[in-house]
């Protein structure tokens, strides 16, 4: 949770509007990865996205699996929990040093 709320603020420093902020993070969160894995070969990115490595960090694998029953496919294969702890970590430092960054570059010039 501590990897979403560095991804929830740094989304906000990023987009001075809370409203658009709020339903950029909620729509990607809750449409944007599941219309990608719905996708023929895209969906093999899934485990390298935000949900695909809280899923692998946690072992909830319903969400892949329930898209690949609609779509009569294999699930996708997770990462390791210990390499999706990682790559969440390494989305939240991004989006931190992003966060700091830009708006620092924006009020200045």
């Amino acid at each position: 949770m501590a990897v979403y709320t560095l991804l929830g603020v740094a989304m906000g420093a990023l987009i001075r509007n809370m409203t658009v902020a709020l339903a950029v993070v909620i729509g990607y969160l809750y449409m944007g990865e599941l219309i990608l894995m719905m996708i023929p070969g895209v969906n093999l990115v899934y485990p390298l996205l935000p949900g695909g490595a809280t899923a692998s960090l946690t072992s909830f694998t319903y969400v892949a699996e329930a898209v690949a029953g609609e779509l009569a496919t294999s699930p996708v294969s997770l990462l390791s929990p210990v390499g999706g702890g990682l790559l969440l970590a390494g989305y939240a430092l991004v989006a931190a040093a992003v966060a700091v960054l830009v708006p620092m570059r924006r009020d200045v010039v």
